[in-house]
């Protein structure tokens, strides 16, 4: 699979909260926020949404949906781990 440069963020940003001690599921709306304040151009919903969507299809990441408040949230998979370790 070709990652593209919004996917390797994503998957960036997830590796290194893990690393800081962040194991619960990242809300999807805190991962946009993280993305376009380190960012020259900001990210738009919908490619993030579609990327991330990619990133779990391809089994790089485990997509969560809260029951309570239907909030999409996102973990690495090992396979996702390797990966972002790699492009770390």
């Amino acid at each position: 699979m070709r990652v593209s440069a919004v996917q390797k963020d994503i998957l960036f940003v997830l590796y290194q909260l893990e690393l800081r001690g962040f194991l619960k599921p990242i809300p999807a709306t805190d991962i946009l926020t993280m993305l376009n304040k380190s960012r020259a151009t900001e990210v738009f919903g919908t490619n993030f949404r579609v990327s991330c969507h990619k990133l779990n299809e391809n089994g790089l990441v485990h997509m969560h949906r809260s029951l309570q408040t239907l909030r999409l949230s996102f973990t690495l998979t090992e396979l996702g781990r390797e990966k972002a370790s790699m492009m770390c």
